[in-house]
């Protein structure tokens, strides 16, 4: 991280710092509230995905990989749970025996990014499905069947382990001694090398494998759905009298499908590309840092970022249930009794 080369820019800096109050009220507006609200919701919706995906039975690699979803989606929204807890401004004053930020980071932040990692690769997984499934429909079947599907996706899990291996590693819970307190709290006591490894771990994690995982997305996204408007056309070319009707209606599905895809990548890459944005800038910008001259501007980010990812791990059930008869059939047999 390049701290180095920002020291350029301090006679740039002319902005006006943000009011601490004002930033305080729209956390405990934002994360204490809505957030812990949302999160509920969302918790329960994916757990009725889950059973959902059950009831109709891992037939289809999809299934296997939107109940891979589901579950990523229920670890970041617990994971956020402690985190809208001690985001709350009243938690710095009051008197625990640990220190409320070095505790969040440790014990919320990391594994919340963990799952966030996982729920974006796993996304990037189900885009590829369907780009192969509209380029080669007639050997999809043979590509992604449901144990490989299991596989890739397990993979995915252990992959995503390189985002909190570093920190648990070069992070530790300890006590310290607090001079304002006169006594000993729980902080975290980095190891004399930690930079290095947090550093490589940065660029690992929160450069190359987020990016990545938004340019698979993208770039199957747009290979569907350009695939799927040739095919559309060429549909419409060569249909002819008794079968303008049956294709009319095999384009109609396709355009449903390529609504869909749009709408479910689209609300993926604007609900996540806050964080990772935030998380290359407080890389980068040294004064986005705890101690820096514009870290109220890095809470706020963070404060924003993580409600609309709340948002983004809470809302695949309904997009589910709106969009899928098969999934809105097995849901009903579940839960509405006559």
């Amino acid at each position: 991280m390049p701290y180095d080369e920002l020291n350029a820019t301090t006679a740039l800096k002319q902005s006006i710092p943000l009011e601490p109050l004002f930033v305080d009220y729209l956390i405990v507006t934002l994360n204490v509230v809505c957030g812990e609200v949302i999160s509920v919701i969302g918790i329960v919706a994916n757990g009725v995905s889950i059973a959902v995906f059950c009831k109709l039975g891992f037939h289809d690699s999809v299934d296997v990989t939107l109940t891979a979803l589901a579950i990523s989606d229920i670890g970041s929204l617990v994971s956020l749970q402690f985190y809208n807890i001690m985001v709350n401004p009243w938690m710095s004053s009051a008197q625990l025996p640990f220190e409320p930020p070095d505790a969040t980071i440790l014990f919320s932040v990391y594994p919340h990014i963990y799952f966030i990692r996982v729920t974006g690769l796993i996304t990037a997984f189900a885009a590829l499905e369907r780009c192969v499934c509209v380029v080669l429909p007639l050997k999809v079947k043979d590509i992604f069947t449901c144990k490989r599907a299991m596989l890739i996706i397990l993979i995915l899990f252990l992959i995503s382990i390189s985002n909190v291996i570093a920190p648990y590693y070069y992070f530790r819970f300890g006590w310290i001694l607090s001079p304002e307190r006169n006594s000993s709290i729980l902080r975290i006591i980095p190891k004399k090398n930690w930079y290095f490894g947090i550093g490589l771990s940065y660029m690992f994690n929160d450069i190359f494998i987020q990016y990545l995982t938004f340019a698979v997305l993208i770039a199957c996204t747009v290979i569907t759905s350009v695939t799927l408007h040739r095919n559309a056309t060429w549909k419409k070319s060569i249909s002819k009298g008794g079968y303008r009707k049956v294709e009319n209606k095999v384009s109609l599905k396709e355009i449903k499908v390529v609504k869909m895809l749009y709408f479910v990548s689209v609300t993926f890459i604007v609900c996540l590309l806050p964080l990772s944005t935030t998380l290359t800038a407080v890389g980068v910008v040294e004064d986005l840092s705890l101690n820096g001259a514009y870290y109220q501007v890095a809470r706020l980010c963070y404060c924003v970022s993580f409600t609309m990812e709340t948002v983004s791990s809470s809302m695949n059930a309904f997009i589910y249930y709106s969009m899928s008869s098969k999934y809105k059939r097995a849901f009903m047999t579940l839960f509405v009794t006559e």
